[in-house]
């Protein structure tokens, strides 16, 4: 009967303990120091602006500091490996797009993170319409001239992009095998490169996303000759879609999202979602970081999110194995 008991004792103890330790991770305060968040590019980009400006929210809102690291390079590859191997606690988060976490496992034959085991959804917070831009290079000023001159002197109309395996590098190349064209490419590192190089004439054309070049198409230093979507852009409405110009099957848009190291508890993902949401649809901050600098509001929560994420891997899959691009 004794032993009966002491072992109904410890059994009462023991759930007791687990019933307390349930009650303290539910009641704990989250975040309970400082937050970082790594943008894989460098400063004063569309992504870097959408993150401070969210980072300034969320540090209002949780009462600790959020911060933004940046660090860019290697197509993403220094940002993600950094964010993989942080402590997964909810308190590291990397600003992601399509090349991180959809692209690089088909570019790469080795890569130093897994961009599907190592790293979780959180929040796909927005995306930007692609549009295709010449520069006075070019003197064409339709579709139908820019693919005569390629067809004309197949690799010798150049394109800018971001570098090797970008998302402008993807998309040029894969326009260029609907189009049946060949074109030259010339790398840089960034926007803030490609569209310089531009404007001097050093290339003739590039894929961007709509924010970095619509005022400059607006006062005719570039001229836009497609936007590689469904639908037209809300800030370049005079521009025309592919397939209203001819060429059909062709969208592109690039994405922006929170992604955390995988491990991160479930109950902080969400947290984190639910916050970042609800700053993210309000009027002010859309017209100050998304709609207002024409980005597309996407606010996918963490399992639609992922869903996005099985779609563009497949799709990438196939572009890039179609392409026969590899980077080492």
């Amino acid at each position: 009967m004794l032993k009966i008991r002491r072992a109904m004792v410890v059994t009462g103890l023991a759930t007791t303990l687990a019933l307390t330790a349930g009650w303290s991770y539910a009641q704990e305060v989250f975040p309970s120091k400082p937050m970082k968040i790594i943008v894989p590019f460098p400063p004063g980009g569309l992504a870097d602006n959408l993150v401070r400006g969210m980072a300034q929210e969320l540090t209002s809102a949780w009462g600790q500091p959020v911060v933004v690291e940046n660090k860019p390079g290697a197509n993403t590859i220094i940002a993600a490996q950094a964010t993989a191997r942080a402590p997964a606690d909810g308190y590291t988060l990397l600003m992601a797009n399509d090349p991180t976490v959809s692209m690089n496992q088909y570019l790469y034959s080795k890569l130093p993170y897994d961009p599907v085991a190592d790293l979780v959804p959180v929040i796909n917070v927005a995306e930007t319409l692609e549009v295709l831009v010449v520069g006075p290079a070019f003197k064409g000023n339709t579709l139908s001239d820019l693919l005569a001159e390629a067809k004309a002197k197949p690799g010798t109309v150049t394109y800018g992009t971001y570098g090797p395996g970008s998302k402008a590098h993807i998309d040029a190349e894969s326009f260029a095998k609907i189009a049946g064209v060949k074109l030259l490419h010339v790398p840089y590192k960034g926007v803030a490169d490609v569209v310089p190089a531009l404007l001097s004439g050093q290339v003739q054309m590039a894929f961007t996303g709509v924010p970095p070049v619509a005022q400059i198409v607006k006062s005719g230093k570039l001229r836009a000759i497609a936007i590689a979507a469904p639908k037209r852009s809300s800030m370049l409405s005079e521009v025309p879609t592919f397939a209203e110009v001819g060429l059909q099957n062709f969208h592109s848009s690039a994405w922006f999202g929170l992604v955390a190291p995988t491990g991160t508890p479930r109950a902080r993902i969400e947290k984190i979602a639910q916050t970042v949401s609800r700053i993210i649809v309000t009027p002010e901050f859309q017209q100050k970081y998304i709609t207002g600098v024409g980005l597309e509001l996407l606010n996918q929560g963490p399992d639609q999110f992922a869903e996005h994420l099985k779609k563009d891997r497949a799709m990438y899959g196939a572009y890039i194995n179609e392409l026969g691009i590899k980077l080492d």
